[in-house]
């Protein structure tokens, strides 16, 4: 007897639900469906994806065939054959070293030696096997957090602003490149003295989700912000704040969403900060890049299809 539970009891996962259980982005799972024919969601009526549990667990297993360097042809004729599913029980890194370990080690070498050619090329190699998102997420965003460790050592402020200042260069290009969305424009600004990196990671994963950043390098003021802030094209703004922004900063942001009449979404604070963020009006949101973006699509446009 089939162990297959009918269609009526079948459960199923709409997009946003599946993006946040897996972390692969909606953009990237339709991407996965239309041009790989890797995944075939169910469709409501209206068009809307749906997935099943197996489905699920098809996107992971493809997502561990990343993890370990396989780019996402070889993962897909992978899968048609039943191969790499599972891992050896003996598996381990020393035994069989993965691309992204291959990558991770020649990035290092080349920001340790200020080697801006090997970093092009590095860069250039790894968006033909893997969608910038995922190379960030896996390999570019891990080497700068580690660089930010190390900046009392010799020479590792001076590697972690040569790093920072390529991957800028190139996470901007990317999110001007091609077609400009019709979505909702949203700033994208940062109050502090840290890096943009991250911020413009965020930048690029909202205009995935279809959404029309526009991002503001270096440190803006409320004051700046509230100047711009009263355009007739934006829809919200999202700000990054220092980890112990002070009383004074959230109280000229939180005039700032309270005289514009905007969602104003906070990232950088802790979690123990969302209470008082909400009492002034604002969101906040979490470390985690994609679960962020994920947010900030849902208030602004709602449920993706």
């Amino acid at each position: 007897m089939s162990n297959v539970p009918p269609e009526s009891q079948t459960a199923y996962f709409p997009i946003r639900i599946v993006s946040s259980e897996t972390g692969v982005n909606a953009i990237t799972l339709r991407a996965w469906e239309r041009r790989y024919g890797l995944i075939t969601p169910k469709r409501t009526e209206k068009g809307h994806r749906l997935y099943t549990a197996d489905d699920i667990l098809l996107i992971r297993k493809i997502v561990s065939l990343l993890n370990r360097g396989i780019p996402i042809s070889q993962a897909q004729a992978m899968i048609a054959n039943g191969e790499g599913l599972t891992e050896p029980e003996n598996s381990s890194p020393a035994a069989a070293p993965s691309q992204w370990q291959h990558y991770r080690e020649a990035l290092i070498s080349a920001v340790q030696d200020f080697d801006a050619h090997g970093v092009a090329a590095l860069f250039t190699e790894v968006a033909q096997f893997f969608p910038v998102d995922v190379a960030v997420r896996f390999l570019y965003l891990p080497l700068y957090q580690q660089l930010k460790t190390t900046t009392s050592l010799t020479q590792g402020t001076a590697r972690l602003r040569f790093f920072s200042g390529f991957l800028q260069a190139r996470l901007a290009q990317c999110l001007y490149d091609g077609k400009e969305s019709d979505g909702a424009a949203v700033i994208v600004a940062n109050t502090g003295f840290d890096d943009d990196v991250e911020l413009l990671f965020l930048a690029l994963l909202l205009r995935q989700h279809g959404l029309r950043p526009v991002w503001f390098s270096g440190q803006m003021s409320a004051t700046q912000l509230c100047d711009i802030n009263h355009g007739p094209r934006w829809q919200a703004s999202i700000i990054r704040t220092p980890a112990d922004a002070s009383a004074q900063l959230l109280a000229e942001l939180s005039s700032l969403t309270r005289d514009s009449g905007l969602p104003l979404f906070i990232a950088g604070l802790p979690s123990s900060s969302q209470p008082d963020l909400l009492e002034r009006g604002m969101i906040w949101l979490q470390d985690d890049l994609h679960l962020a973006a994920l947010t900030i699509r849902d208030m602004l446009t709602g449920f993706n299809t």
